[in-house]
């Protein structure tokens, strides 16, 4: 029997479930809850992924029998666990396995303080015979979330103090080191070749990924008969004194880190619980945060992007991930009062953004990325503001970014998603100058100047639609028109609100998210995203008033997505789903999307 506190009791439910752990720093681990690798984001990845452990091989020797426990799967052989699994825990990340003379409880904790990964095996041997039990670590390489298929990659190892540190070149940083004081690593590097990686796409086909991994030796541990003995492994992107790091209190950082999250939860308020631990155990993106501004020479930069586009490219790439984050404030830190927190993480988010401006960059998608990053910024400056009220802080800032959308008007004003952001930003800077007892009267045209351009160039009467982009012709509903309604201040006026939101319901809502286009548009792939849905209910609490009654309507369209909570992912909720119920196998764990379903479920409470 599997035990397992949501209601999961076989193996192929587990293998829906997505487990994933982070140190908070440069590693993080993604997997079934069986602990299977099947899928092409799944292992444990150092240092945003160049070297992962794909997964590891427990084997137990017993006289003239071995066994191997281990999911997987190559074009010569297939390996199963699920005979030998009796528990799965993962509240406590505690998995356990029994094969008759021999059983085993594996538990697998990150710890923030000693930024290293434990796995902790306490063994039993049964029998009177002696047991080897050896650990294989199976190694590859890959970016992160990304397969790198089918190319054997050759790897460096040396050794360490109590194991191996394995690298693609001594040159770089890029290790994986493997310690144990209780066992003992033999080197014996070999190939295993072809392993599949099974995945369902956004197409709803499943697929098969393969790729190689490396195995540098085996770690072991010898039982007498009747014996019992407690080992521990620890993985990390750098080589550990292990007298220096204490297991004791690896396990009680872990649980004691999140029971101080759940301390100021309501009991009774079981999802968010999860959904908090959820972030605290996985956000890697904090590692980027954490790290700002970024070590670089800005000098360099410049003449590299002026030299190659493929350097904007990175930097766009990096907006993206600073995007979601800045977005993500309200659900990570201020619904659960961590306002301190929430302003040292957007003075950081400031100081890149100060960084990426001394660039000078002026391609068109590069401005529309980086204002779009700027204005999201100013949204969540204004929800800081809301509940800690330090308007000189940002002042200078709110105004810069504001006069910038100004000047590039004629590049963001085609789109709706920044009409809305814009007037938005501006709302927002008139209100921290009336604060202060002042105000821009050159903002005044420019609020005339949005409405105009909503009621005379966006707003579709006959379909209740507003265009995504004015340069094209099609009308289709589409889920930009939801910030026009659910920003801290709303862009549209008169009945427009109530139409619009009318629309949506019908054409891209559905229970477990919105569609981002609508069901009738040739652009519908099927797809729901579950972070907008946290929008869609502050634009109807807008629209009908909070209270009771509205709350619990709202409620209502939400509740099979609040349900699934932590059915699929361990303390958070799947990024992408189908419309057809299909659980979609993308990252297993989204920062945005928890937070925004934090902030869901804040608003239904």
């Amino acid at each position: 029997m599997y035990k397992y506190k949501r209601g999961i009791n076989s193996l192929n439910e587990l293998r829906q479930v997505e487990y994933v752990l982070s140190d908070g720093y440069d590693t993080c681990l993604c997997m079934s809850a069986c602990l299977d690798a099947r899928k092409p984001y799944n292992g444990l990845y150092i240092k945003n992924g160049k070297i992962i452990l794909e997964n590891v091989i427990e084997k137990i020797e017993i006289k003239d029998k071995v066994y191997k426990l281990v999911e997987l799967n190559t074009s010569i052989q297939s390996l199963s666990c699920s005979d030998y699994i009796t528990s799965v825990d993962l509240d406590k990340n505690i998995f356990e396995y029994d094969i008759g003379p021999v059983s085993y409880v594996k538990q697998i904790v990150f710890s923030k303080k000693y930024r290293t990964l434990c796995i902790e095996y306490t063994i039993k041997n049964k029998e009177r015979d002696k047991v080897r039990f050896k650990v294989l670590p199976m190694l590859t390489h890959r970016d992160l979330f990304n397969m790198k298929t089918g190319t054997l990659v050759k790897f460096n190892q040396r050794k360490a103090s109590y194991g191996v540190i394995v690298n693609l070149s001594v040159m770089n940083d890029e290790n994986i080191a493997m310690q144990s004081k209780e066992m003992t690593f033999t080197n014996e590097p070999r190939n295993l070749n072809n392993v599949k990686h099974e995945y369902i796409d956004e197409n709803n086909e499943r697929n098969i990924y393969t790729e190689d991994v490396f195995l540098p030796g085996e770690f072991e541990v010898v039982l007498k008969g009747e014996e019992e003995k407690k080992v521990r492994i620890y993985i990390s992107s750098e080589e550990k004194v292990l007298e220096k790091i204490s297991a004791d209190y690896i396990s009680k950082e872990y649980e004691a880190t999140n029971q101080l999250i759940v301390d100021d939860i309501d009991e009774n308020f079981i999802e968010l619980r999860e959904l908090a631990k959820g972030i605290n155990n996985f956000n890697l993106d904090e590692n980027l945060v954490s790290s700002l501004p970024y070590n670089k020479d800005y000098n360099k930069v410049i003449l590299k992007v002026q030299q190659d586009i493929n350097h904007i490219e990175d930097i766009k790439s990096d907006i993206d991930v600073f995007t979601d984050i800045v977005k993500s404030i309200d659900g990570q830190y201020l619904t659960f009062n961590k306002v301190n927190l929430a302003n040292k993480v957007l003075l950081k988010i400031r100081r890149y953004i100060k960084n990426i401006e001394a660039l000078y960059i002026k391609d068109n998608d590069f401005i529309k990325k980086f204002m779009l990053l700027k204005l999201w910024y100013v949204e969540s400056i204004n929800r800081v503001l809301q509940i800690d009220n330090e308007s000189l802080l940002y002042l200078d800032i709110v105004k810069d970014i504001v006069y910038q959308s100004i000047e590039y008007k004629d590049i963001l004003l085609k789109e709706i998603k920044f009409v809305a952001l814009v007037y938005n930003a501006i709302k927002i800077y008139e209100n921290i100058l009336k604060e202060k007892g002042m105000e821009d009267v050159n903002m005044f045209d420019q609020i005339i100047y949005i409405n105009n351009l909503i009621k005379e160039k966006f707003w579709q009467e006959e379909k209740r639609i507003l265009k995504k982009n004015l340069d094209e012709d099609e009308l289709y509903a589409n889920v930009d028109m939801i910030y026009t309604l659910s920003l801290s201040y709303s862009c549209l006026l008169e009945d427009m609100p109530f139409k619009l939101l009318d629309t949506i319901f019908k054409e891209l809502y559905t229970p477990y998210g919105l569609r981002e286009f609508s069901k009738n548009s040739k652009y519908n792939n099927g797809l729901i995203y579950p972070k907008y849905m946290a929008y869609f209910v502050k634009a109807n609490l807008r629209q009908n008033g909070v209270t009771r009654a509205s709350q619990k309507i709202a409620y209502n369209m939400v509740k099979e997505l609040i349900q699934d909570i932590g059915k699929y992912v361990n303390g958070g909720v799947k990024k992408i789903y189908h419309e057809k119920g299909i659980n979609i196998d993308s990252i297993g764990y989204d920062l945005l999307t928890n937070a925004e379903i934090i902030r869901l479920y804040d608003m239904l409470t």
